[in-house]
C-alpha cells in the first residue's frame, strides 16, 4: 500500500458519504485536501467500528477501537489499511500530534457504552471529544509551522460543538430507536443554545491564514446554520431533514451574513 494510493482511498471514502458540509472541497488549498480527506476516512472508520452491526459484543467493538489506538500511535505496527498508512503519513509530514485523534476514539468509547447525558454539560464533554479535535487540526494544517492561539482553538470548539449537537437534532430519528438520547433539555432549547454556539465561534474565520481556507470556513459554518434551521422547522422529529438544491438561498444567506 503506496502512500499516494492510501490518500486516493481516504478521498472516496470521504466524498461518497453525505455531510451538512464540505468535507474538504475545492475551496481547500491542494496542500491541505489529502489530509483533510485522511483525517474524515479515520473518522468513518472509528465510527463504523463502534456503531455499525458488525457485532452486538461491546467488547469486541472496544478491542477493535483499542487496536486502531495502537496503530495509530505507533508508526513500526505493520498495517495495509490504507486509512491508517494515509494518517501516519499526514501526522509525520505535517509535524502533528496524534493527541486529537485518540480524544476522537474516546468519543467512539463512549458510543459503544452508551449513557445518556443527563446535563447539557455532558453534552458539551461528549462534543470536545466527538467533534473539537476536527477543529483544531483544520486550524493546524491551516496553520503550518504558526502555533495556534487559544482564542483560535476556542472559536473553533464553539463551531464544532455546534455543529455536532445540529447532527443530534437532525439524526433523531436515527438515533431514538436506536436507544440514543444525547439531548436531555427541549428542543426548542437546544436549538437556541445551537444558534449561540455559532454565533460565538464564526469569527474563526478571521483566524485562518488562507483565503480560501477562510471561505470553506464560512462554507461550513453556513451548511450548519442552514442545517440548524430545518431541524427548528422541523414538525415531525420522525423525519430527517437534509440540505438539497432548493436549500441554495437558505446556504447562500448564510454565506455571505459571514463576510
Amino acid at each position: 500500500m503506496t502512500e499516494d494510493a492510501a490518500y486516493a482511498s481516504c478521498a472516496h471514502i470521504a466524498t461518497s458519504h453525505y455531510e451538512n458540509f464540505p468535507v474538504a472541497s475545492v475551496l481547500v488549498p491542494l496542500r491541505m485536501r489529502k489530509h483533510l480527506f485522511a483525517f474524515y476516512a479515520f473518522s468513518r472508520k472509528a465510527d463504523d467500528l463502534a456503531d455499525e452491526p458488525w457485532t452486538s459484543v461491546a467488547s469486541e467493538r472496544l478491542r477493535a477501537l483499542e487496536e486502531l489506538e495502537a496503530l495509530l500511535v505507533d508508526p513500526h505496527l505493520p498495517t495495509d489499511d490504507p486509512v491508517i498508512v494515509a494518517v501516519r503519513a499526514t501526522l509525520r509530514d505535517c509535524n502533528l500530534s496524534s493527541a486529537p485523534l485518540q480524544r476522537l476514539l474516546e468519543a467512539f468509547r463512549r458510543d459503544v457504552a452508551f449513557v445518556a447525558p443527563t446535563t447539557w454539560e455532558e453534552v458539551l464533554t461528549y462534543c470536545s471529544y466527538s467533534a473539537n479535535p476536527v477543529g483544531e487540526l483544520f486550524l493546524r494544517l491551516d496553520h503550518g509551522q504558526r502555533s495556534v492561539s487559544s482564542e483560535a482553538l476556542e472559536a473553533s470548539d464553539a463551531v464544532c460543538t455546534a455543529l455536532q449537537i445540529t447532527n443530534f437534532l437532525q439524526d433523531m430519528s436515527i438515533d431514538i430507536p436506536r436507544g440514543r438520547h444525547y439531548l436531555p433539555l427541549p428542543i426548542d432549547d437546544v436549538i437556541a443554545r445551537t444558534h449561540e454556539l455559532f454565533m460565538r465561534g464564526r469569527h474563526v474565520v478571521q483566524y485562518a491564514h488562507s483565503l480560501r481556507v477562510r471561505l470553506e470556513l464560512r462554507a461550513i459554518i453556513a451548511g450548519g446554520e442552514a442545517m440548524l434551521h430545518l431541524c427548528a422547522q422541523r414538525t415531525d422529529t420522525t423525519l430527517r431533514p437534509a440540505l438539497s438544491l432548493r436549500h441554495i438561498p437558505l446556504l447562500a444567506s448564510r454565506f455571505f451574513r459571514l463576510a
